[in-house]
C-alpha cells in the first residue's frame, strides 16, 4: 500500500479503489468520503479550520470517525476524552486544550454528558463555543452551550481539503504519573503512516476484512486499528459498550475478521461462545491481567488468530506485532509494523523506541516531553523488553515502575506470576514488592491450597523470588481506561503494605 501524508490522502484513495466496499455501518467508503467532505463543510462553516482544537468526548459511534476525519481534512484537532471521565479528570484537560466544541452524545446512557461538562469549572471551558450532538436530539443547549447536530453539520457544502502533514492531529490520554493524566499529541503525518503501514501488516487490506471496534476509540488500542481498517479498505462495527454475548452475535452476523483486546475481553467473549468462529484474520492481544495461556488456549478453541502486540499513547497501539506461529505469540512485543521504525535496549532494559509513529509532545508540559526522550531522540517507553533471538523483534517484559526488586535483584512480575499460574488452584495471580519481599495476590479457583502452592514455590522457584505472603481476592482492583480494563497494581503495593 502507498503511504500518505493525511487522513485525507488515505480516505479519498480508498473511496476511489473501493468505491462500493462497506466502511461504516450504512456507509460505503465513496459515502464515507463524501460525507467527511461535508462536515467538514459543516465545521468550517462553524469558523472550525486549521489550528482550532475539537473536544470528542464520545462512545463508539460512527460520529466519532466522521469527525475524527472531518477535522483532519479541516487541518484541525482532535482532543480524545473517555466518556468515563467525570469532572476531575475533564476540567484539566479542556483547560490544556482550550478546544473551540465539544461533540457529545445526549442520548448515551452511561454518561450524562451536559450534566457532567456542566460541573467543569467555567474558567476551564471557556474555550468552548458551541456543542455538537452526535445524537438524535436536534439542536438544543447543554451545560450553557448552543448544541448545533451533527446531522445539521452534514447538510453543508463540501469543503476544500486544508489537511497538512504537519498540522495537529488528534490527542490521546495517558494515565502519566503523580502529575496527572497527559495529552499525547500526534501530528496528522505519524496517524496517517501508522495506519497505511498497519493495514497489510494485519490483513485489513484483504477483500472482506471487518473489524470489531469493541474497546474505545478514544484510545490507541481501539483507534489504530480502526484507521488501519478503513485505511486498507475493510469495514469497521461499532459497539459503544462491549458486551459479550451480543459481541459474539455480531461477529457471526457481520462475519468479523478482526479484533483487539485485553485478556479480560478475551476471556469474556470466550465464555459467551459456545461454537468457534469462522477463522480471523487477526486478533490483537494485551495481557492485561496475566491471562495469557488461557487466552492462547481460547484462541485456537475459537479461530480467533491471536497474537501478542506493543503500543502505547505515545507510540501507538500495534507499534510491534508478534509472529502468529512463532514461539513468542502470547507475548507483547514483536517486530514493529513500520519498515522504519526501531528500537533497542538501553542498559537498565528500558525499551526505547524511534520511528514515524510516535507522539509529537505532550500538550502544555515541555518538561515531560523533555524527560520522555534521549538526547539523541530515542523516546523512552518506561517498559522493561528482552531482545528476542536474531534481533528482529522484541518481548515486553514489565513497565519499569512495576519491576520488582528482590534481595538485590530487579525481578519481572510475570515471571512469578507465570509460575504461579501454572500451579492447581490458581485462576489469576499478581505479584508486587514489600520490603524487598514478593507478595503474591491471588484469585482462588478450585482445588485452591496455599500449603501446596508455597511448597511447589520452595521447590521450583530460587528463594528470593518465593513470595513471602499469599493474599487470596475475590477479584483485583482495576481501573477502566481508553484502552480497557487494567490491574491497579499501586493498590495493590498499598494492600501489600498495610
Amino acid at each position: 500500500m502507498a503511504l500518505h501524508g493525511t487522513l485525507t490522502d488515505i480516505i479519498e484513495s480508498v473511496a476511489d479503489r473501493h468505491p462500493d466496499a462497506p466502511a461504516l455501518p450504512g456507509l460505503t467508503h465513496a459515502a464515507l468520503a463524501a460525507a467527511v467532505r461535508r462536515l467538514a463543510g459543516g465545521l468550517a462553516a462553524q469558523g472550525i479550520g486549521p489550528g482550532d482544537r475539537v473536544a470528542l468526548f464520545l462512545p463508539n459511534r460512527p460520529g466519532l470517525l466522521l469527525l475524527l476525519l472531518a477535522l483532519a481534512r479541516r487541518g484541525a484537532c482532535a482532543v480524545l476524552l473517555n466518556t468515563r471521565f467525570r469532572t476531575a479528570e475533564l476540567a484539566p484537560l479542556l483547560a490544556r486544550a482550550r478546544p473551540s466544541a465539544i461533540a457529545l452524545a445526549r442520548d448515551f446512557a452511561a454518561v450524562d454528558a451536559g450534566a457532567v461538562l456542566a460541573e467543569v469549572p467555567a474558567a476551564d471551558r471557556a474555550s468552548l463555543r458551541f456543542a455538537i450532538g452526535v445524537d438524535g436530539q436536534g439542536r438544543g443547549q447543554a451545560a450553557g452551550l448552543p448544541v448545533l447536530p451533527m446531522a445539521a453539520l452534514l447538510e453543508a457544502p463540501e469543503a476544500p481539503d486544508a489537511a497538512s502533514s504537519e498540522a495537529e492531529c488528534l490527542t490521546f490520554t495517558t494515565s502519566g504519573t503523580t502529575s496527572g493524566p497527559k495529552l499525547v499529541l500526534h501530528r496528522q503525518r505519524s496517524i496517517a503512516h501508522h495506519a497505511a503501514c498497519l493495514a497489510p501488516r494485519i490483513g485489513t487490506d484483504q477483500p472482506g476484512a471487518a473489524f470489531l471496534a469493541a474497546v474505545p476509540l478514544c484510545g490507541t488500542f481501539g483507534l489504530s486499528a480502526a484507521l488501519a481498517t478503513l485505511a486498507g479498505g475493510g469495514a469497521v462495527h461499532l459497539m459503544e459498550r462491549f458486551e459479550a454475548r451480543a459481541a459474539d452475535a455480531l461477529i457471526r452476523e457481520a462475519r468479523i475478521t478482526h479484533l483487539v483486546g485485553g485478556d479480560d475481553l478475551l476471556l469474556m467473549l470466550a465464555e459467551a461462545a459456545a461454537t468457534a468462529y469462522a477463522p480471523f484474520s487477526f486478533t490483537g492481544f494485551a495481557n492485561f491481567h496475566g491471562h495469557a495461556e488461557r487466552v492462547m488456549a481460547e484462541s485456537r478453541r475459537l479461530n480467533l488468530a491471536v497474537r501478542g502486540v506493543y503500543g502505547s499513547s505515545e507510540a501507538q497501539a500495534l507499534f510491534a506485532l508478534q509472529d502468529p506461529d512463532g514461539p513468542h505469540a502470547g507475548i507483547g512485543g514483536g517486530r514493529p509494523a513500520s519498515p522504519e521504525a526501531g528500537f533497542a535496549v538501553a542498559e537498565d532494559g528500558e525499551l526505547l523506541l524511534r520511528g514515524p509513529s510516535l507522539f509529537d509532545r505532550y500538550l502544555g508540559d515541555e518538561a515531560a516531553t523533555a524527560r520522555a526522550r534521549t538526547p539523541d531522540g530515542w523516546f523512552r517507553s518506561g517498559d522493561l523488553a528482552a531482545i528476542q533471538p536474531g534481533g528482529a523483534g522484541f518481548d515486553f517484559q514489565t513497565r519499569a515502575g512495576d519491576a520488582l526488586r528482590l534481595s538485590g535483584f530487579l525481578v519481572a512480575p510475570e515471571e512469578i506470576e507465570g509460575f504461579l499460574l501454572a500451579q492447581p488452584g490458581v485462576a489469576a495471580a499478581q505479584v508486587v514488592a514489600h520490603e524487598g519481599k514478593a507478595v503474591a495476590f491471588l484469585i482462588p479457583g478450585p482445588g485452591y491450597d496455599e500449603a501446596a502452592l508455597r511448597a511447589a514455590c520452595a521447590a521450583r522457584l530460587a528463594r528470593f523470588k518465593q513470595p513471602a505472603r499469599f493474599v487470596a481476592l475475590a477479584a483485583f482492583p482495576t481501573t477502566d481506561g481508553p484502552n480497557g480494563r487494567k490491574v491497579q497494581r499501586s493498590k495493590l503495593r498499598e494492600m501489600a503494605a498495610g
